[in-house]
């Protein structure tokens, strides 16, 4: 079976194809970044382009026929859009005209592969349930979250226009080791350097899944397929507080912080994204990685690589 990933130097691309390729998936890659020579192999890669998801690029593939594209090419989350101040057409470009590239592409291709669009949980926005099911109302609020929204419409269209399987997976705050971004790298590195002054208030709840969770979900996905077009949520299903994770990292750091708050944000910071994740475990996955014992894990590697 060979699968196209797309964003294919990111933290999700390069985990994917090495999970996917040791067993017995064929995955070619395209992204930004700079590996030369054939440091992509060690990644699993058959072959990697260096470069944007454009219709050059993409021609280098025109001769194979994918059977999955996994289309992990996208902006940054939306508390590192805030930070770096990331406008809202250079997120746009990341999250919505890659994925439109790429159906426009292989929409010409009489054997259609089937697309995995890997969205995010914080289309929900401000939801006050305990739980976020597939089917309640979105209200996106960050340039981020947005644009995610338009690119889950844009392959809808394409379903609807040119009989796309699509399979949308909103997924919630991934973390392992190797994750160079997002809050608790941030965390360790503020602690490290005896900083405590973090993004937010501390009380924001969010559902981190670690990376072979998630890995192993979109193995399990390919393996059982799918037709037609599905949402489904992607976690663990159980919200960690920002502060007890903040406490807890400065504890396996043998410091003892006071944490201060820049409440930074807080309009387009949703206070709690929980997904409800029963109807995922229709493709018999189920995480199985525990919250702390990940997080153990990371923060050694944080401190010894």
């Amino acid at each position: 079976m060979k699968i196209l990933i797309t964003g294919s130097q990111g933290f999700l691309g390069r985990n994917l194809s090495q999970k996917l390729s040791r067993e017995g998936f064929i995955c070619y890659g395209i992204g930004r970044g700079n590996w030369k020579n054939k440091n992509y192999k060690k990644w699993g890669y058959f072959k990697n382009i260096n470069g944007t998801i454009s219709y050059k690029n993409l021609k280098k593939f025109e001769k194979i026929n994918f059977d999955y594209i996994l289309h992990c090419a996208g902006g940054v989350s939306p508390n590192a859009s805030l930070v770096k101040f990331i406008p809202f057409n250079k997120d746009y470009e990341k999250n919505v005209i890659s994925i439109l590239t790429v159906l426009e592409f292989f929409s010409k291709k009489k054997r259609k592969p089937k697309i995995i669009f890997i969205s995010t949980v914080s289309v929900y926005g401000n939801s006050k349930l305990k739980k976020i099911k597939e089917e309640t109302n979105l209200n996106p609020v960050s340039n981020y979250s947005i644009n995610k929204v338009i690119g889950e419409k844009v392959c809808r269209k394409f379903y609807q226009d040119n009989k796309f399987d699509i399979l949308i997976l909103r997924g919630s705050s991934l973390y392992g080791p190797g994750l160079k971004r997002q809050i608790i790298y941030d965390v360790c590195s503020k602690i490290q350097k005896r900083k405590f002054f973090f993004f937010g208030s501390g009380r924001e709840i969010r559902d981190f899944i670690h990376i072979s969770d998630f890995s192993n979900l979109i193995r399990c996905i390919i393996n059982k397929g799918f037709k037609g077009y599905s949402v489904f949520n992607a976690g663990t299903g159980k919200g960690m507080k920002i502060s007890k994770v903040i406490y807890y990292i400065g504890k396996k750091f043998k410091v003892k912080i006071k944490p201060k708050f820049n409440y930074f944000g807080k309009e387009v910071n949703p206070t709690s994204l929980i997904p409800d994740i029963k109807k995922v475990k229709k493709f018999n996955w189920s995480p199985k990685i525990n919250f702390y014992e990940g997080l153990d894990e990371y923060i050694k590697w944080f401190k010894y690589g």
